[in-house]
């Protein structure tokens, strides 16, 4: 029994390395449902094929993005699992107009290259984000509202109708969420069976001593 006493053993360390093992374990779940999230929500939604806003061409980009993030931080003395939300992803670049689609939008717009908008307005856009900053500018778009000045330059001016922005007057669709609510809803399991993991690793290590 006094060998047993000696054996080095910290129960912290075996209970936060199960927990590092369990989380790490679950990300790939996450990204999945994240992922699934994102067809069931934006996939399928445009039917416009001249439209640059439709999620089908930032899919890859977006689940790119979601893979380099490091859902598990072990750095401190206690073990996290984060999801990202919509103020910590990265939405820059291209992926701002899938930052647009998931937050939700009021009001009808319609998208519009920058050639069309000087024609328009007699300048360029200002405090407007185009969809693709590296895009030629004959193929850079912007999303802007649908006005009465804009309804008539289509027919008066650009002799064309304009595409209209899919998710015109659309709710939030907070693809991120679902990771969110995945998590939340087995945290607590996952916690429970690591302790568990990491009392039985205990009791090997005490040599197989029985639960009291």
């Amino acid at each position: 029994m006094d060998d047993i006493k000696k054996i080095p053993i910290n129960f912290k360390t075996i209970v936060k390395n199960q927990l590092i093992q369990k989380f790490n374990g679950v990300v790939p779940e996450i990204k999945q449902i994240i992922m699934q999230t994102y067809d069931d929500l934006l996939m399928g939604v445009v039917t416009d094929r001249n439209s640059k806003t439709n999620p089908v061409f930032y899919k890859d980009e977006f689940e790119d993005r979601l893979n380099k993030i490091k859902f598990v931080d072990n750095m401190s003395t206690e073990v996290t699992i984060s999801i990202p939300d919509m103020e910590t992803f990265d939405f820059s670049g291209r992926l701002g107009v899938l930052k647009s689609i998931m937050e939700g939008t009021v009001g009808v717009y319609v998208e519009i290259s920058a050639l069309d908008f000087e024609n328009i307005f007699n300048k360029q856009p200002i405090n407007i984000d185009p969809i693709d900053n590296y895009a030629p500018k004959k193929d850079v778009i912007y999303i802007i509202k649908y006005t009465s000045k804009v309804r008539l330059a289509e027919n008066n001016i650009l002799d064309k109708k304009l595409v209209r922005y899919p998710f015109s007057n659309s709710p939030p669709m907070d693809v991120l969420q679902a990771g969110q609510n995945y998590v939340d809803g087995n945290i607590d399991m996952w916690i429970n069976e690591s302790l568990q993991e990491s009392e039985d690793i205990l009791i090997q290590g005490l040599g197989g001593l029985k639960r009291p």
